[in-house]
């Protein structure tokens, strides 16, 4: 090193000002060289630089990056910090040779640059002398004096400290006081001191020895020194084997099966070794063996700045198997509450956390509890176990003081035996597991995880547990919610759809009325209702019809031309009407009929009985029918039924129009019925039954029997019945049985009937039945010996309710078997209306006598004087009621209506 005029000072200091202050301060005596950066600093420095004065903290390379860089070339050039930064604990590893704070005088600056000018002078040697004493202290402190005096090489190390002290005597003289202190101090260690330096190394090694840690220490040359014990547990190497070797072959040989990502601890350790400035971190496998379970390392390397094995390396092996399992476990749980928001169900979470808890955590057996809404038990939903773990039932629990209920009632965040009294409540629980906990799910269920083999759950194991009961109770919850507004929009959706049909149903009915109020007849009413209700979507065809009266059948009137399919009636009409009205295998029109309510038929596929009728249907795809009665007051006047594609295609509200529809149509027949009655007659049918006080339920006691009503007296003192008796066997006992008399009675008895007069001695049985211009039609056996079945026909004009209150004021017990509209009028009313009154009652008597008994054939089948012993009168008497009535007749008939 050169001194004044030849030394060459390099300024490094990123303020231009400040630097060229320094360099004015030392151009008198010294060389000087300013750079503005760290860049420019390694540029400018070369071997002639003999001080750096260098700043600390600069933009881009930092002062102790430029330091740092400036050892790395072979010089003795001295280096001083100057900083405005106050030095702290992180210069201990810095190489520096002096430190000034800023701001520093001129003449502070002086003196630094002299004492390290002078300090490069003995450096060296000094340097040496260390290096010799620290030799020979080590080995003072591990052996006794009597080796050592008889050691020619410690005898040798000896003679060159004392040639060292020699020289470097006159050095220590011109030394600065504390430069001096320092050397002395040094030089003057006993050996005593220098053994209590080696016993505390000793110590030092003695106490990693004991660590958990694995520890190994390599020198400058990749030399093994040291390893402890724990090294040969965590890696499986003998450290007495390793020590002094070279570590690189040692990696290569035993760490290539212990992997970190894509390499192996071997790589890891080479690279180490080849740049030793360098500090390595990374996590390594160690996997399972016979003897040992799969192991995770976490593994640092790094320089030593110090000491005695400084540029060597020390390793660092801790083992952090649970930990790795613990993160790996968190990671896969982070996983499993990715999937739980996608589970769409309870079910699916259920599967989802029972799984994850056996797999995942690694519990032997985990089940979920859930509350089932319809009990409020708690029963399992989900459960999964190890293969090793036999099959566990698992109760269905609703009360108690069960852990499961208990758990789920209280919301306890975690149950654990240990908090659970010993009573037979816990039994099933004891049975079957080791050890066990409950994990609330709060208003949603229980998770509960359990071991078959281990006494106790780990805490790490319990804490993700406790995790995993978290997220699934959120997952409950947010399913739940999910549900609720799938279910609100569903609902919205089909409240909207059903409001835009309703209203279409509604605009279609406002047309119906408009054309069932301008319709001139039945069939022209019908198909329009049948055409309109073809433009709607959902239907895919409709037809209306009725009962006919002689068949008793229903007739299609009107239908759509897109109609498919029709089945009007059951195949078998004989069947009790009760049992057909309860039998819903009937098709839907005569369903409607005998119930008079609508029918409706959701979906015929998921719902059907393998009746014809419902094949049928199905084979012409229709899938959902609705059938409506066509109803006016208390009467049935048809049916109308609708058809579509659609499974449940008719919500309530639109079977509630199609009803309102049907009554509208009713109604709208009902006036066009009424305008028609008046022109050609026709009515109701009705079958009633009641208890018999006319000896009439005698006279059809035989089912094969039936009493055909032909005319009606009732203006003579007894009334009565004008009828026809049919039957395999009429004979003459009925009639005494009922208590009539057979000469009286019969009138005449052909193979088409048995013609007779039947005087009821109860007024008002045809007084009520005939009330308001009602025809009786038949009498026939009842299910009951004392009563009859009536069948009368009610004019349109007439109320039926009205006119079956009014037989019900006599008849308490009487039935309504059955309704059906007939249009047919029998007889020309205007004809009637002519004729009526023109007889009196014993002429109309006398006359439908003699009409009945056969006397108007020819041949005749009786003669006046039979006759007129029926009529118990003379037969004088006779012809003179006969030719009367004719008379009245004709008369009546031919004349001129328009005469007063």
């Amino acid at each position: 090193m050169t001194q004044n005029g030849n030394t060459k000072v390099l300024v490094v200091e990123d303020d231009q000002s400040l630097a060229e202050l320094y360099a004015e301060w030392l151009a008198d005596r010294y060389v000087v060289e300013t750079a503005y950066s760290g860049e420019e600093a390694l540029e400018a420095f070369d071997s002639t630089v003999d001080i750096v004065l260098l700043d600390r903290m600069m933009p881009g390379l930092s002062g102790g990056e430029v330091l740092t860089r400036l050892r790395q070339y072979e010089s003795n050039c001295q280096v001083a910090i100057v900083s405005a930064v106050t030095p702290d604990f992180d210069i201990v590893k810095m190489g520096f040779d002096a430190y000034l704070e800023k701001p520093v005088e001129a003449a502070e600056l002086e003196d630094v640059i002299s004492q390290m000018l002078t300090r490069g002078e003995y450096n060296e040697d000094l340097q040496e002398l260390f290096s010799l004493i620290e030799r020979q202290s080590t080995l003072e402190a591990v052996m006794d004096a009597d080796t050592l005096e008889t050691s020619p090489k410690y005898q040798s190390l000896t003679d060159q400290i004392t040639e060292l002290e020699d020289k470097v005597e006159r050095y220590l003289q011109n030394l600065p006081d504390q430069d001096f202190r320092v050397a002395i101090e040094r030089l003057q260690r006993t050996a005593a001191e220098r053994r209590e330096q080696q016993q505390y190394q000793s110590l030092t090694e003695d106490v990693l020895d004991t660590s958990q840690e694995g520890v190994v220490v390599v020198d400058r040359d990749g030399q093994v020194v040291w390893a402890n014990e724990t090294t040969e547990e965590l890696l499986g190497v003998d450290r007495d084997d390793i020590q002094g070797s070279d570590y690189s072959r040692i990696a290569s040989e035993s760490y290539q099966e212990y992997t970190s990502g894509e390499q192996t601890l071997s790589d890891l350790v080479t690279q180490s070794l080849e740049n030793m400035n360098s500090e390595v971190e990374a996590i390594v496998r160690i996997p399972e063996t016979a003897s040992k379970e799969q192991q995770w390392l976490e593994y640092w390397s790094g320089p030593i700045q110090t000491g005695l094995y400084a540029g060597g390396r020390i390793e660092h092996y801790h083992n952090i198997t649970e930990r790795y399992a613990y993160e790996q476990q968190l990671e896969d749980l982070h996983a499993v509450s990715r999937d739980l928001m996608t589970a769409d169900s309870e079910r699916s979470i259920g599967e989802t956390v029972a799984n994850a808890a056996v797999g995942e955590l690694g519990f032997e057996f985990a089940a979920i509890y859930t509350r089932e809404e319809n009990t409020g038990r708690l029963a399992p939903i989900a459960h999964s176990s190890m293969e090793a773990v036999a099959e566990i039932k698992l109760p269905t629990i609703s009360e108690g003081d069960t852990p499961v209920w208990t758990t789920y009632v209280t919301r306890t965040e975690q149950l654990a035996p240990e908090d659970v009294a010993d009573t037979r409540s816990r039994q099933w629980l004891t049975e079957e597991f080791s050890s066990w906990r409950l994990y609330s799910l709060e208003s949603k269920g229980v998770l509960l995880v359990g071991m078959t083999t281990t006494p106790e759950i780990p805490s790490r194991k319990n804490k993700l547990a406790k995790t995993l009961a978290a997220n699934a109770a959120s997952s409950f919850e947010r399913a739940a919610q999910e549900t609720a507004l799938r279910e609100r929009d569903q609902r919205l959706n089909e409240q909207n759809d059903r409001l835009t049909r309703l209203d279409q149903i509604n605009t279609l009915i406002r047309s119906i009325s408009a054309t069932i109020i301008s319709a001139n007849t039945r069939e022209e009413l019908e198909q329009e209702v049948c055409n309109a209700l073809s433009h709607l979507d959902l239907v895919s065809g409709a037809w209306t019809g009725k009962k006919d009266s002689n068949t008793s059948t229903i007739e299609v009137r009107a239908k759509t031309k897109s109609l498919t399919y029709q089945k009007v009636g059951a195949e078998d009409n004989t069947a009790d009407d009760n049992t057909q009205r309860r039998n819903a295998t009937l098709p839907p029109a005569e369903r409607a009929y005998r119930t008079e309510d609508s029918v409706v038929e959701g979906d015929l596929m998921t719902a059907r009985s393998e009746t014809e009728w419902e094949q049928d249907a199905l084979k012409n795809g229709v899938s959902s029918i609705v059938t409506v009665p066509l109803q006016s007051e208390s009467s049935i006047l048809g049916v109308l039924e609708v058809h579509s594609k659609l499974p449940n295609a008719f919500a309530e509200e639109e079977v509630t129009a199609l009803t309102e529809l049907g009554q509208i149509i009713g109604h709208g027949i009902s006036a066009l019925r009424q305008r028609v009655a008046l022109l050609s007659g026709g009515g109701t049918i009705l079958k009633v039954q009641f208890k018999d006080d006319t000896g009439l339920a005698t006279l059809v006691s035989d089912e094969n029997t039936d009493l055909e009503v032909l005319s009606v007296v009732t203006d003579s003192p007894h009334n009565l019945l004008f009828a026809r008796l049919t039957g395999e066997n009429v004979t003459p006992e009925p009639f005494e049985a009922a208590g009539f008399d057979p000469e009286t009675v019969i009138l005449s008895d052909s193979r088409n009937g048995t013609h007779c007069k039947i005087p009821i001695r109860n007024s008002s049985f045809c007084e009520k039945l005939t009330n308001q211009g009602v025809a009786i039609n038949q009498i026939t056996k009842a299910s009951e010996s004392n009563e009859i079945v009536v069948s009368v026909t009610v004019p349109f004009t007439v109320d039926v309710r009205m006119y079956l209150s009014s037989l019900r004021e006599d008849y308490s017990d009487l039935t309504l078997l059955s309704k059906l509209d007939s249009e047919r009028g029998e007889t020309n009313t205007s004809l009637s209306a002519r004729l009526d009154g023109a007889l009196t009652a014993r002429q109309e008597e006398v006359l439908q006598t003699a009409l009945y008994a056969g006397y108007f054939n020819w041949p005749r089948d009786a003669d006046s004087t039979s006759i007129a012993k029926t009529l118990d009168i003379a037969q004088s008497t006779f012809n003179q009621h006969l030719r009367a009535a004719e008379s009245n007749l004709l008369t009546t008939l031919y004349q001129d209506t328009t005469e007063p």
